[in-house]
């Protein structure tokens, strides 16, 4: 195996520079010296070029030797070996030798180390040269030729003529050094020999003129094994070291040919061959190469052939074959069809190598125009094929194109244009599948020190969409540097997602792989910035249309989508321009305006933030909130078509890019606008309208908010609803509703219109559970509402507050289990069920206080839609002294419905006056044209009555009957010896508050033991009804009364009582508190005969009768009588008493 060196040579320059054979391999012009001078041109009839003339005395002498052993030839003909010179016949050729070329080395000298000769089986004559050197005047070697054999040309000796017609070397060694202009230094051994050699025409004009002596004349070839070559180049600072070379030079007719083979290790320590022809016109200063490689180095090839010097950035290896044609001004034209093996494009150490598996590259090079035709450039490998050809401009460092030969000048530069017909990029790892092309275009310029390539423009087509990119791709002492911007003029998501490295901010591909799952983009443009050391930055921008996209897996797409995206900095995002969303309710989500971003892309999991904004139906809009993962309305049990409006939401997402999304990972925030809202969900039996809602949400709950009516009536309502999983169940709805004649209408409370009128405002909250009917709370403060209740006297102003508390179920039908009303001059508490058609069925009030009048409870009943309620007193007291029951025309007076409020007392007690009470009171009335009604019940406790209750013009007038006057004048208080007979009372209000106007009639009433009476009797000496008194008792057929009762006293106006035989007249004051009593009268005996003068005198007066007067304690009231006054008969007794006391009197 032959061992190559490469090296970079200390001493060599940076030169630029290119000589005319610059695209020759240096081991081929290393195989042959170059004279000082190029030839003169040749003639035009093939004459033979003669430069210079070499003397050969020395050859003349040295033949001569050789026929005087001619015998001794003959012998060594037959047996086929050689003799070796003695020494002296080695120094006396040295000398001749050194004598013949003394012109060509003048302080040279060469020296022999032996000398054989011999015949082959042709008999003819040979002779090898050992050790043969050229040394300088110093004594150094210059050239060292172990071992030189030449054989001599039979025909020419014949003629008397020795010329050679074969020389073999062995063992020679050639040491050649390329300067920074390109032109040669030949060394043959250690030293510098001749001038140097400005290329390879040059130098096989040398060896033509050297084949054109006489001497070598019949020389026909030079071959040379174990050849050692050395190449030092200056331009690329390598040096090459070969051994084990193979060299043949043939002389031909037209041409010289020269063979030149090499072993040497190519690309990663392989073995690699090279074999260099070149033919050169005698006629012509032109040469012909053709090389041959296996195996060699790309680096190697480029560092010999400038034309091929983009080589230099591969590291692979290279078979194939080069021709080129050579002149003194170097190359004029080249042709080559290489193949490249298994390697990567590396241009320096630190960037990372892109491999690839085969091309092949096929090209003619064009010097007039300085272009280099590529009529085949294909590259194969798992991650590129390509099928391309194109041209490649040469150029200057200052961008100037190079024409012509080359000369002494290297390209800085390549100008190139591709036509690419296949293209298919497939880098392990780098996109999911392999990206084709069917055609493209391709305009770049590759400078190669520093390496770079200056994109113009890459054009890549594919089924009628094309792929532009322009830009700047390097690499340095660092690694790679890129600065590519690329645009797409229209493509499918899944295309874009071929062309989108797999590695390349994975996550926002990995999200857009699964979300932006088909449609189609259009002016897709991107920016890739590669910096060492640096991340990778990436900016993209594309505009969409009929795509489908969706934000979360579990989440409907957004379908007929299109606007644009971009990546910027870390930052990804897509913005929507048209779009739409089908839940599963509601219809299409208008998604128009939506963002979705990646606010840092380098980061993982990466971070999503989607900004969206929707109009749609509220049902679609709460539909998307019912969807996985969110749940929200299905985990608060609650549906999703709560009503129709349409609902205009701007909301904010924020969720992790991670494979299972949970509920707890997505923040979000939601506000927006209902708009024409309306429901028969929310409320049974009634429309709740709303013109405008606000709707609010985000991961504690839903808020939506407004003004609007439940059925006519106005309402501001504020609907919550909590997430989470404590949330189930926790709604609530929160406003204020109307309070006024509407509401009660609307709700058909079946009150009456009377008793409500005004607009108030009621603070509203409803709790709605899960599983449970809803739970409302309804607090007013009742302003500007003015309240009555008909045929009660009670009455509250607008400006007047109160307070109103409901707190209800509201099931099928409601129940409103607490209401309680506290206003001046009423409170009460109780509860409230609804029928099931939403009427009133029944309030009960447990505690009810009116005024001060009334205290107890209340039973409020509803009689169906269109109908007043009926209201029952349950209990409790009322003071009817107090109670203001309107004027004798009455609220109701118009006979409407609102005053038809049928009222059933049972009460416990109805206070009349102090002492004057009716218990277990039962009765039945109504407001309509006044209060008015019937009852019952006991004079305090005792006695029976009944009785009625009209309207009069100062209140609610009083008739009382009874069966058993004697037992209701005693169980009053009033007379306690009364027995029997039948009462008959009219109490009218007198106009201040406890003052009645009474009136009453007695019939057949028996008095017994009166002791007031009994005294009178006895004052006046009526023994026999004394004793009637005390027994059986007197008996009055009538007795009749005018009075006045006022707190604490009646007043007697007129009353009398008369019977068979006793008249008794009576008036005064009677004090029902103070048991006091100021009476006076007159005492009529025999009435049944003394009566029938009455009619001169008052009722219950006889003609003859005794005046009295009762005063003092009704326990020991005195009793005076004026006996004188039985003398002056009828009206004639008022002469002797005075006017009767009257309330207000010193003595009533």
């Amino acid at each position: 195996m032959t061992e190559v060196r490469a090296t970079q040579s200390a001493e060599a320059g940076a030169g630029s520079g290119a000589g005319p054979d610059a695209d020759i391999p240096a081991s081929v012009q290393a195989a042959v010296p170059e004279p000082a001078a190029p030839p003169p041109p040749p003639p035009t009839s093939l004459p033979r070029k003669r430069r210079s003339y070499l003397p050969h005395s020395f050859l003349g002498f040295l033949f001569a030797l050789v026929l005087g052993f001619a015998a001794l030839v003959a012998a060594l003909g037959l047996t086929g070996t050689s003799i070796r010179m003695p020494v002296w016949v080695v120094a006396e050729v040295e000398t001749r030798l050194n004598r013949s070329v003394d012109g060509m080395l003048p302080e040279g000298a060469l020296s022999l180390g032996g000398i054989e000769i011999g015949f082959d089986a042709d008999w003819v004559p040979r002779l090898r040269l050992d050790d043969l050197r050229v040394q300088n005047a110093a004594g150094k070697p210059l050239l060292t030729l172990p071992e030189t054999g030449i054989t001599f040309d039979l025909d020419s000796l014949l003629e008397g003529a020795v010329r050679p017609r074969n020389l073999r070397i062995s063992g020679a060694r050639v040491d050649l050094r390329r300067d920074a202009e390109g032109r040669f230094d030949l060394a043959l051994g250690s030293g510098q020999l001749g001038a140097q050699i400005d290329g390879i025409p040059a130098l096989f004009d040398l060896v033509d003129a050297a084949f054109a002596l006489p001497v070598l004349s019949r020389l026909q070839s030079i071959e040379a094994d174990a050849l050692a070559l050395s190449l030092r180049d200056d331009r690329s600072r390598r040096t090459w070291e070969v051994g084990d070379g193979r060299l043949r030079l043939e002389n031909r007719a037209r041409d010289i040919r020269a063979e030149l083979g090499i072993s040497m290790l190519g690309a990663s320590g392989q073995p690699a061959q090279a074999v260099l022809t070149i033919i050169s016109d005698k006629t012509a200063t032109e040469a012909r190469i053709t090389a041959t490689v296996d195996q060699v180095a790309a680096v190697d090839i480029a560092d010999q052939a400038p034309l091929l010097a983009a080589l230099r950035v591969l590291d692979a290896p290279i078979s194939g074959r080069l021709a080129a044609t050579l002149g003194a001004e170097g190359i004029t034209a080249l042709d080559a069809s290489l193949t490249l093996g298994k390697g990567a494009l590396r241009p320096t150490q630190a960037a990372a190598p892109v491999p690839f598996d085969r091309a092949t590259l096929e090209l003619v090079y064009d010097p007039d125009r300085g272009r280099m035709k590529l009529t085949t450039l294909n590259v194969e490998s798992p991650s590129l094929r390509i099928k391309a050809v194109g041209q490649s401009y040469l150029q200057s460092a200052d961008g100037t194109y190079l024409t012509g030969p080359l000369g002494s000048r290297l390209p800085q530069a390549f100008a190139t244009q591709i036509h690419v017909s296949e293209a298919m990029v497939d880098p392990a790892g780098l996109f999911e599948k392999p990206v084709r092309f069917s055609e493209g275009a391709i305009d770049l310029r590759l400078r190669l020190d520093p390496f770079k390539i200056d994109i113009g423009q890459i054009s890549l087509i594919e089924s009628g969409h094309r792929l532009s990119a322009k830009g700047t791709v390097g690499a340095g002492d660092d690694g790679w540097t890129a600065a590519v911007d690329s645009a797409l003029d229209e493509i499918t998501t899944d295309n874009l997602l071929q062309l989108w490295p797999v590695s390349l901010v994975p996550n926002t591909r990995k999200w857009l792989a699964e979300n932006v799952l088909q449609g189609r983009l259009s002016d897709v443009r991107s920016a890739l910035r590669v910096q060492p050391g640096k991340p990778t930055r990436l900016q993209m921008g594309y505009d969409f249309s009929k795509t489908e996209v969706r934000f979360i897996r579990t989440l409907p797409p957004i379908v007929r989508a299109s606007g644009y995206a971009t990546i910027e900095g870390q930052t990804y995002t897509m913005v929507l321009s048209k779009g739409v969303v089908t839940p599963p309710l509601g219809g299409d989500i208008d998604m128009a305006g939506s963002v979705f971003s990646v606010l840092d892309i380098t980061r993982k999991p990466a971070q999503a933030e989607v900004r969206l904004k929707t109009r749609s139906t509220l049902t679609a809009a709460l539909s998307i909130l019912d969807e996985p993962p969110f749940r929200f309305l299905t985990k608060a049990n609650r549906p999703v078509e709560i009503g129709e409006g349409q609902a205009t939401l701007d909301a904010v997402l924020r969720f992790p890019l991670i494979p299972r999304i949970m509920p707890g990972d997505v923040s979000f925030a939601v506000n927006g606008r209902v708009a024409g809202f309306s429901s028969a969900q929310l409320v049974r039996d009634k429309l709740v309208t709303a013109p405008d809602l606000s709707v609010s949400a985000d991961p504690k709950g839903l808020r939506i908010a407004g003004q609007g009516a439940v059925g006519r009536v106005p309402f501001g309502v504020t609907f919550w609803q909590p997430f989470g999983p404590d949330a189930a169940g926790k709604a609530r709805i929160e406003g204020t509703a109307e309070l006024s004649p509407l509401t009660v209408s609307e709700f058909n409370l079946g009150l009456p219109e009377a008793m409500v009128r005004g607009t108030g405002q009621a603070q509203v909250t409803i709790e709605l559970p899960k599983g449970a009917a809803p739970r409302l709370s309804l607090v007013s403060d009742l302003n500007r509402i003015s309240m009555a209740i008909p045929g009660t006297g009670w009455s509250k102003a607008a400006d007047v507050q109160g307070r109103l508390a409901v707190s209800a179920v509201l099931s099928q039908p409601p129940v409103v289990d607490s209401i309680t009303l506290d206003a001046p001059g009423l409170a009460a508490s109780g509860s409230i069920s609804l029928r099931g058609d939403g009427g009133l069925d029944v309030a009960r009030f447990g505690s009810v206080s009116l005024g001060d009048w009334f205290a107890g409870g209340v039973e409020i009943t509803g009689r169906g839609a269109g109908k007043a309620v009926s209201v029952a007193l349950t209990g409790g007291a009322v003071d009817i002294r107090k109670m203001d029951t309107g004027t004798g025309t009455g609220t109701g007076g118009d006979g409407g419905a609102g005053a038809d409020i049928p009222i059933t007392a049972r009460l416990d007690e109805v206070r009349i006056s102090d002492d004057l009470r009716l218990t277990g009171f039962a009765g039945r009335f109504t407001p309509r044209g006044g209060f008015n009604g019937s009852f019952d019940g006991l004079v305090n406790g005792i006695a029976a009555v009944t009785g009625t209750v009209v309207p009069s013009a100062n209140g609610a007038a009083v008739r009382i009957r009874s069966e058993n006057a004697g037992a209701v004048l005693d169980s009053a208080g009033v007379f306690a010896s009364a027995r029997g007979g039948t009462l008959d009372m009219l109490l009218t209000p007198a106009g201040p508050p406890g003052v009645y106007a009474g009136s009453a009639t007695i019939t057949r009433v028996r008095v017994a033991n009166a002791p007031v009476l009994a005294e009178l009797l006895s004052a006046v000496s009526v023994v026999g009804l004394l004793e009637q008194l005390n027994g059986e008792g007197l008996l009055f057929n009538e007795a009749v009364g005018d009075f006045t009762v006022t707190p604490g006293a009646v007043q007697i106006s007129r009353a009398s009582a008369v019977g068979a035989s006793l008249g008794v007249s009576m008036a005064g004051v009677y004090g029902t508190t103070s048991k006091e009593m100021h009476l006076q009268g007159v005492v009529s005996p025999l009435y049944l005969l003394n009566g029938i003068g009455s009619f001169l005198t008052k009722r219950g007066e006889g003609f003859f009768g005794f005046n009295y007067e009762v005063n003092g304690d009704a326990s020991g009231a005195s009793v005076s009588v004026n006996p004188l006054s039985i003398l002056t008969p009828g009206r004639f007794r008022e002469l002797f008493r005075s006017p009767p006391p009257r309330l207000g009197d010193n003595g009533g």
